[in-house]
Parts: C-alpha cells; structure tokens; sequence
C-alpha cells in the first residue's frame, strides 16, 4: 500500500505572497501592458506556462516528490535514509533554480 503525505504548499515552498502557482505567473506578468496580458490571457499563452512552470517545478524536485495542485505531495517512505533526504530537500531553492520569465517569453504573444 502507498501512502503519500504533503511536504508544504505552495506558500510555504514557491511564492509566501500568492496561493497558487497560477497566480505567481499572473504577478510575474503584472507589470506588462494591459493589451498584452490581455492577448496572453485570451490566446492560452497563461495555460501553457502554466503547464510548463509546472513540469520545470516537477523535474528540479527529486524523485518521490511533485506539485499537485498547490501541494507538494510525495510517498512516505519507512525507509530513514530515503525520508531523511527528503526532508533535508530544499524545495524553494530548487524552485528559485527555474527561471519563470525565460518561460514566460517562450509564450510570449508578441515574439
């Protein structure tokens, strides 16, 4: 039987001023023209940051770790050692290691 449990949420690891990965995005955007975010907004340019946001997030966690909505969930091991690594992970530095305006950009409407 796998049991998971959660290693934080988003405040606690990602963004201690936005509740969701979503909402990071839209801050990170903010400051951008009104038509554009509206373009990126309308063309599905935010969903596909999103997305790939997201997959960044998932691939600079270690294995057994993921973001599922905006929780960090992962199996509980009775392994020590496995938990041990685990909880000695620093997830905010690993998401602080992925570059969110590059991704941006990737999406932008206007490149």
């Amino acid at each position: 039987m796998n049991v998971t449990t959660s290693y934080g949420t988003w405040v606690n690891h990602g963004d201690s001023t936005n509740l969701s990965v979503e909402a990071t995005i839209l801050d990170a955007i903010n400051g951008g023209d009104s038509d554009w975010r509206e373009r990126m907004e309308s063309s599905g340019a935010l969903d596909l940051i999103a997305s790939d946001y997201r997959d960044a997030i998932d691939n600079a966690l270690p294995e057994g770790i993921s973001i599922t909505g905006d929780e960090f969930i992962g199996l509980h091991h009775t392994d020590p050692d496995y938990t041990d690594t685990i909880g000695d992970f620093d997830i905010r530095a690993a998401i602080q290691g992925i570059d969110l305006f590059e991704i941006v950009q990737k999406h932008d409407v206007d490149a």
